[in-house]
């Protein structure tokens, strides 16, 4: 069916993230038998859903990762597979990057089979039930990292039993609060301990590497402060925002959506009440003498962007996929974000320390930032924000020795 070109067409057109998907899935497991190479390193292997959840292993890898040891990623969607690919043209930080197999006996097997790795590492909330139960009937050392359980879980319901069963594979869960490890300990699980989370070692140290961006360095030349809104996601996260747009015309705004297909693009300009340009559309000579707005169409640069901004508002906060709040915070910045942090440590913490803050409508976003307008106030929350980093560094080494053991 998907190898008419017509249909193809009609896909990527219509349906981009679905295309991605099924183009990366053909011929997937020749692919990887292809490009594994059999050196006799030992391999570990990591699975992230997304390149926001590849972020919070990104340190692990960087740890664990030497001269004897190979590390293959694999992703499940195509947005994460393609920035690191991307990436590590330059950084070669893994060794080989794939699409997840899907998960069927015979691909679980042949995948296994393939990259025969020595351990695996899985991240947050993304695991399969056929990988797993081949990991523990091959007897390979599994980890699940940043684990947070819900008191609503589906893990306590009787629908959870197959998951459950799964979840006998893992080795060890680290997880991100106490209530998790409680609740684990509740349903026969007692190797779970709890470890900070790895994603802040990975944006802090994003923040201290070195980053020039000719064009957004030009359309935040000059003394107009920027704001940045990342991850935007939705209709609410995009109504936020351009209501925002609307109210501070004295405001630049780096504006970063969660995907970049033309159709989306497409919406979000529209919406914006500003003049508007996208960044792929610029150069170093574009004059941005009138625009308000650019909005960046390209992947994996948004934890660097957040280092333009005086505030932020991350996207996905009004789903239960609410993007990364650390990633700005590391800049020490004032960040605003939507009302579903039911499952999220980290957004909880900075509402109680008064450096983030929830924001239903957009009338509450623009009280909130006239109440961080002023520099003295920004000056405060960076203050505050510097030592909650700070208290939260260097979790890696723990996850790290977990693995090792």
């Amino acid at each position: 069916m998907w190898k008419s070109e017509q249909c193809q067409r009609w896909l990527q057109e219509k349906h981009l993230k679905a295309y991605r998907f099924v183009m990366g899935q053909q011929n997937l497991l020749s692919t990887i038998r292809r490009e594994v190479v059999k050196d006799g390193r030992e391999v570990l292997w990591f699975h992230a859903a997304s390149y926001g959840e590849y972020n919070v292993i990104r340190p692990i890898i960087k740890t664990l990762r030497n001269d004897n040891r190979r590390c293959v990623v694999t992703f499940f969607s195509s947005s994460g597979y393609i920035a690191l690919m991307n990436e590590n043209e330059k950084s070669h930080e893994v060794d080989n990057i794939f699409y997840l197999p899907l998960d069927m006996k015979s691909n679980v097997r042949e995948f296994l089979d393939i990259v025969q790795p020595s351990k695996a590492v899985f991240a947050i909330s993304e695991y399969w039930m056929n990988y797993l139960s081949e990991l523990r009937s091959r007897g390979i050392p599994t980890y699940l990292v940043s684990m947070l359980v819900a008191d609503s879980s589906y893990l306590l319901k009787w629908y959870g039993f197959p998951i459950r069963r799964a979840f006998k594979a893992f080795t060890k869960f680290m997880v991100l609060d106490e209530r998790s490890k409680e609740i684990l300990a509740k349903i026969g699980f007692n190797n779970a301990e709890v470890i900070g989370d790895p994603l802040f070692d990975n944006a802090i140290r994003i923040a201290k590497e070195p980053y020039q961006n000719t064009i957004i360095e030009k359309f935040c030349a000059g003394n107009t402060p920027v704001f940045v809104a990342g991850s935007v996601s939705d209709a609410n996260d995009l109504s936020l925002v351009s209501s925002l747009i609307e109210h501070e015309q004295d405001v630049k705004f780096l504006v970063v959506p969660h995907e970049i297909d033309a159709v989306t693009l497409r919406e979000v300009q529209e919406k914006i009440p500003a003049k508007s340009l996208l960044y792929t559309e610029c150069t170093a000579d574009t004059d941005f003498t009138d625009v308000q707005v650019l909005v960046v169409n390209i992947l994996g640069s948004l934890s660097r962007i957040y280092r333009y901004g005086n505030w932020a508002y991350v996207g996905g906060g009004f789903t239960a996929y609410l993007h990364s709040v650390i990633e700005p915070s590391v800049y020490g910045i004032p960040v605003a974000f939507g009302p579903r942090i039911e499952r999220k440590t980290t957004p909880k913490e900075m509402v109680h320390r008064g450096i983030g803050a929830i924001v239903t409508t957009p009338e509450g976003l623009c009280h909130w930032f006239n109440q961080v307008r002023e520099e003295k106030e920004q000056m405060e929350v960076k203050s505050r924000t510097t030592a909650f980093i700070e208290a939260n560094a260097n979790f890696t080494q723990k996850v790290c020795a977990n693995i090792e053991q």
